[in-house]
């Protein structure tokens, strides 16, 4: 029930640590780090930020010195939860870590068949390339490697599925790209939207006229109007090695347009980037370490943001990484200040680091995941509503579902984050992979409340040694449980660029019913979700985009749940 048939239609708390630093040491870098909730640079009270070592390449620490996106959206648009407390001051827990659930021993041996997986490659004609899981995700000069990196990467490819079944996809020409092409381009790409047919046939692309180093968000809204979230050089910009002001792409843009081709733009508005580094809460850098995530708010009708970015502490501080939330005005582009608009807490200053951003938007209700490492500690599930952010700017809840054993500041976690989905029971299902606790990293499924964030319940879906290592775990909801999906890969080599993907059947208690023997010929984008298609011709499948050999797109089906 589960042999892979294919149908051609034609054809990744880098708080970026200090940007002072002119020369860096792989196997001695060390990340500073400053907590989500601070008192003011200026108050009385002195917080003495760590400073621990850290494996961390020199390629991403200046790429990235500071610190995911993906997005599931049951409103209109693919997007993702988010929240942003002010988070505790150091030596105060900022919640109750989970009771761990740990099995004694490993999950029960389970049926392995063949898992069917149709995909269609869909030509996207001479816009440009496609990103690619062998040219462009394996980056073994990352420490450790891209595969099991400790960071998010930008979405370089993001749908979003229409009523009628078809996609709108977005993605970022990755032409001319290499490998180090995992955390953004070294120089702007266009952006191009192909528009794929409800029977996923073929599709018609059409270049727009934005160019961007990272792809940061892309969602639509009942209107059918575009939202694209991208970056360009800021006017402080240097060549000069080392310098805060060294930056591809220090703006952050969001532009809305009722076409594809965004030739006329209903608006372009500048988030933040256009000052100068060196300046004290001088906001930039997004994407670094992780990525961005927009959604459409049907409700509220608003449009939601969560990206990860850097700002400096201090005129000439330390620059470090945190998440990013907003609202924004989804007819004029302007920012919906929260309560306060504080710049180094809140919702500004979202979990530091912040290395994942997943965002999904629930009548009304933004719903978040983060990927924490200092401020706090842990894979985080937030959720937020738009009266809770103007009145105080705060949380309805900010809980754990994995606490991250270390010290703060210490930029390994050995994690990370998966999907999350909403239940209709209003709980929320989500799948992270850790190491912790593990012979190895494995993938862990857990049920949590949707109303208080607290851990309902949690169970191991693999039991790896020695290097093999689970990695871009996904879920969705099948039949009347769930499907998740994973990778393995052996860590043993650095170079190691082969990727083994596998399937589990779940029921609604999280036993698992059937695991698939690996699916060849497929490929996934790390920080990108599984959809699920409403309407069409493919109405209730479960599905996914991604990339492939050809620098096409492949859009992939998993079998109808039975």
């Amino acid at each position: 029930m589960f042999a892979i048939h294919r149908q051609i239609r034609g054809q990744a708390h880098s708080e970026a640590c200090s940007t002072a630093w002119t020369t860096v040491r792989a196997s001695t870098a060390k990340i500073k780090t400053m907590p989500s909730k601070t008192l003011s640079p200026a108050s009385s009270r002195r917080i003495r930020p760590l400073a621990l070592p850290l494996l961390l390449s020199l390629p991403l620490l200046l790429a990235a010195c500071g610190g995911g996106g993906g997005s599931s959206d049951s409103s209109a648009s693919p997007s993702a939860p988010s929240t942003a407390a002010p988070a505790t001051p150091p030596g105060a827990p900022a919640t109750t870590p989970p009771v761990s659930t740990t099995p004694a021993t490993p999950p029960a041996s389970v049926p392995v068949a063949d898992f069917s997986v149709t995909t269609k490659v869909i030509a996207t004609g001479a816009t440009g390339k496609v990103f690619g899981l062998k040219a462009n995700f394996f980056n073994d000069g990352l420490v450790p490697a891209s595969p099991m990196s400790n960071y998010g990467f930008p979405n370089p490819v993001i749908p979003v599925v229409n009523a009628d079944g078809s996609l709108d996809v977005a993605w970022l020409d990755y032409t001319g790209a290499t490998q180090s092409g995992v955390s953004g381009l070294a120089a702007p790409g266009t952006i191009s939207i192909t528009h794929v047919n409800p029977d996923l046939s073929a599709g018609a692309t059409t270049a727009t006229s934005l160019r961007s180093y990272k792809l940061l968000g892309f969602t639509k809204d009942a209107s059918g109007a575009f939202y694209v979230a991208y970056n360009v050089d800021h006017p402080y910009r240097n060549a000069v090695a080392g310098d805060v002001n060294n930056v591809n792409g220090n703006e952050l843009h969001i532009a809305k347009a009722s076409s594809a081709s965004f030739a006329a733009k209903a608006w372009d508005t500048l988030v933040f980037g256009n000052q100068d580094n060196s300046k004290d809460k001088s906001k930039g850098n997004p994407g670094t370490a992780g990525g961005g995530v927009l959604s459409y708010d049907a409700v509220n009708q608003k449009l939601v943001l969560y990206v990860a970015h850097q700002m400096a502490w201090g005129d000439n501080g330390t620059r470090h990484q945190a998440g990013y939330f907003r609202y924004f005005d989804g007819v004029t582009g302007n920012v919906v200040t929260p309560a306060g608009n504080a710049m180094n807490m809140g919702s500004a200053w979202f979990y530091s680091h912040n290395f994942n951003q997943r965002l999904l938007i629930d009548n009304g209700i933004a719903y978040t995941l983060a990927h924490g490492d200092a401020y706090p500690r842990q894979l985080g599930f937030s959720a937020r509503t738009l009266a809770g952010y103007l009145g105080k700017d705060s949380t309805v809840f900010d809980k754990p579902y994995q606490a991250i054993d270390g010290a703060e500041g210490d930029n390994t976690t050995n994690a990370e984050t998966g999907q999350f989905i909403k239940l209709g029971s209003g709980d929320f299902a989500m799948v992270h992979a850790t190491s912790q606790g593990r012979a190895a990293r494995d993938v862990r499924i857990s049920l949590v409340s949707g109303a208080d964030g607290s851990v309902r319940s949690s169970a191991w879906l693999t039991s790896n040694a020695a290097n093999t290592q689970a990695i871009m775990p996904k879920l969705e909801a099948y039949g009347s449980g769930f499907v998740v999906s994973y990778g393995l890969w052996n860590s043993s080599s650095r170079t190691n660029r082969a990727i083994e993907w596998h399937f589990m059947q779940l029921d609604a208690s999280l036993n698992p019913l059937q695991l698939s023997n690996p699916v060849p010929g497929i490929e996934f984008v790390a920080d990108l979700p599984l959809l699920r298609f409403t309407g069409g011709p493919n109405a209730g499948r479960v599905g996914w985009v991604s990339g492939n050999d050809q620098g096409t797109l492949s859009v992939n089906l998993v079998p109808a749940a039975r």
